[in-house]
Parts: structure tokens; C-alpha cells; sequence
């Protein structure tokens, strides 16, 4: 190791030391001079209380206010070191507005000095509220509203693969809290943009709720649970299928032959797994059939959640009609 090497390590391990000491003096000046009185703004939150019966705040507060404080220099050491855990607040009381009030602060702080809460063992001395001047003040009917959820999810399975369903999200419907005013014309919410690129599993996860509105406005849910069926695609089978004839006028009777049919249905292969023959509509429409011909091909419907269907076995079937005697 060079000398230049060993002269900038014990320079390095200096720094700790004197970072150490700069601190401490620092510290020690404080408390020298913390017997001399000094003004000093201390942010405190704002606490409304005593809201009527059935009324609700109609709109946003200013949630802190900054206040000016006179007070030893300890005073402000020990406040500026646990304030963040103890509770300081200005509250404001409602107990006598019913629809709307400005609350010019100083006026009313100097009014009412017990609205203005430093806990216990701060000793600190109210001036002025400095910012804001005054706070408005408008209450509204409270209202409770159920709205449905809207899915913004998107899935886009792997290829082999394929999305059975479109989706499900839970809870369906949520709860909304709030001033009337905001909140009756709200008749569904949004769950934020969330995509599913490449996917080859199932898919179980929390979605947030795109919930724009005040604070004011509270939301039974912030979040849904969105489940999708990711399955690989296969094909199956179907045999007995049964073959339905449509329309047929009262006087007729209509005999179709074969009376079942087979085909082979292409999706997921444990949604595929779980159908029924009768599950697939395979039909013939007496109103739609060629006079004079003996075989005709029927029309085949399968559920959504099946990719495609082919190979129907018999591609036509026959169809004997008799009239009923009088």
C-alpha cells in the first residue's frame, strides 16, 4: 500500500469522527442558548368534531394550519424532535353550524384557547394561526350509495394458451360515504388500468379502485380481487349430441335422423373437460328448410367460452315429417 493510499484511508476514517463531533456541538449549542425565548411555526393538523346528526362535511378542509409559537429554545428542541409522535391539533367544533360558517382562526382560537391542543409537558405559548386565515365551512346531507365496479384488467394469454371467461372481479359492488351532492350521480366506479401480458396460469391478484373524488367521500373497498381461468387449449369429442327440430306447426310431427350428431370442440382444455352434450345446440328450423329436400344441414351453437367447433358427424341429417290426423 503507497503512502498516498494510506494517508487518504485515515483521512476516511476520520469522517465518521468529525461528522460525530460537528453533531454534538451542534446539540450543545442548542441547549445553551435554549433558555432564551424564540418564536417558532409548527404545521398542525386540522380536527373537525361534533358534526350534526345525518350531516356530513360537503367538502374538502384544509387538513393542517401552520402556527407560531413563543417558547424557551428547549421547548423547541423537545418539540421539534416528538412532535411527530404526539398529538398536536387545532380542532374545530361544528356543534352549531347546520348548513355552512367561516371560521376566521385567530379570532376563534383566541376565543376558544382550549381548541388549540399541545399535549402535556410541551411548554409552548399560542400567538397566531399564520396560514390559512380563515376556513369555510359547508355540511351536506350524509348518503350512502351502493355502485357497481368496472374492470380496466386486460388479459392477453401465451400462445397454446387461452383466457376462459373474461374475468372476475370481487366484490361487484361497493359502498360510497358521503355528501349527497357528490355522490348521487355516481352510479359505478373504475378499478385502475392493470395488464396481463404472456399468461399461461391462472391469474389471482388485488386491483385498486380508481377512486377520484374528495376526501370527504369514503369508499367501503379500495381495492377488488380480479381472477381469470388461464387454460391451455386442446380439442374433445363430443358424441350424442341431440339434434333439435325448430318451429314445427301443431299438425306436424318431425322426426330427425340420426337423432344425435358428433363434433369436436377446441378451448381450455378443463372448461372443455366439463361439457355436457347437451351443453351444444344442434338444431334444424322448419321454417328454414328447402321443399323437396330430404337431408339438411342443422345449425351448430356453442357456449362462448368454446374456440371453435368442427368435423360435424353426419355433416346433414334427415328429416321426416308427418301430419297429425285431424
Amino acid at each position: 500500500m503507497t503512502p498516498q493510499t494510506l494517508s487518504k484511508t485515515a483521512k476516511e476514517g476520520y469522517l465518521p469522527v468529525w461528522f460525530g463531533a460537528f453533531f454534538f456541538a451542534i446539540v450543545l449549542w442548542l441547549f445553551v442558548i435554549s433558555e432564551h425565548r424564540y418564536n417558532y411555526v409548527v404545521e398542525m393538523p386540522i380536527e373537525v368534531r361534533n358534526i350534526r346528526e345525518g350531516k356530513t362535511l360537503g367538502g374538502e378542509v384544509t387538513p393542517t394550519a401552520d402556527v407560531r409559537f413563543t417558547a424557551t429554545g428547549r421547548a423547541f428542541l423537545k418539540t421539534l424532535l416528538l412532535k411527530s409522535i404526539s398529538e398536536f391539533k387545532l380542532v374545530l367544533d361544528l356543534e352549531r353550524v347546520s348548513t355552512e360558517y367561516n371560521f376566521y382562526l385567530n379570532d376563534y382560537f383566541d376565543k376558544y384557547s382550549q381548541k388549540v391542543v399541545i399535549p402535556p409537558g410541551f411548554e409552548l405559548e399560542f400567538v397566531e394561526v399564520v396560514r390559512p386565515d380563515s376556513i369555510h365551512i359547508s355540511l351536506d346531507d350524509y348518503m350512502i350509495k351502493p355502485v357497481s365496479v368496472a374492470s380496466r384488467v386486460t388479459v392477453e394469454p401465451s400462445a397454446g394458451f387461452i383466457l376462459v371467461g373474461s374475468g372476475r372481479i370481487s366484490p361487484r359492488t361497493i359502498e360510497l360515504k358521503g355528501p349527497r351532492e357528490i355522490i348521487r350521480g355516481v352510479e359505478s366506479v373504475q378499478t385502475a388500468e392493470k395488464e396481463f401480458s404472456g399468461a399461461q396460469s391462472d391469474i389471482r391478484t388485488s386491483v385498486p379502485l380508481d377512486l377520484s373524488f374528495p376526501r370527504v367521500v369514503e369508499s367501503s373497498d379500495t381495492a377488488v380481487v380480479f381472477q381469470a381461468s388461464i387454460q391451455s387449449i386442446g380439442e374433445r369429442i363430443m358424441s350424442e349430441v341431440p339434434v333439435t327440430i325448430q318451429n314445427i306447426p301443431d299438425n306436424f310431427r318431425a322426426f330427425a335422423n340420426p337423432s344425435t350428431v358428433s363434433l369436436t370442440v377446441t378451448g381450455g382444455v378443463q372448461y372443455i373437460a366439463s361439457l355436457e352434450p347437451s351443453d351444444i345446440f344442434v338444431s334444424l328450423d322448419y321454417n328454414h328448410l328447402v321443399e323437396g329436400q330430404l337431408s339438411h344441414e342443422p345449425a351448430v351453437s356453442v357456449p362462448a367460452d368454446v374456440l371453435e367447433w368442427s368435423d360435424l358427424s353426419p355433416k346433414t341429417v334427415e328429416l321426416t315429417i308427418r301430419r297429425l290426423p285431424e
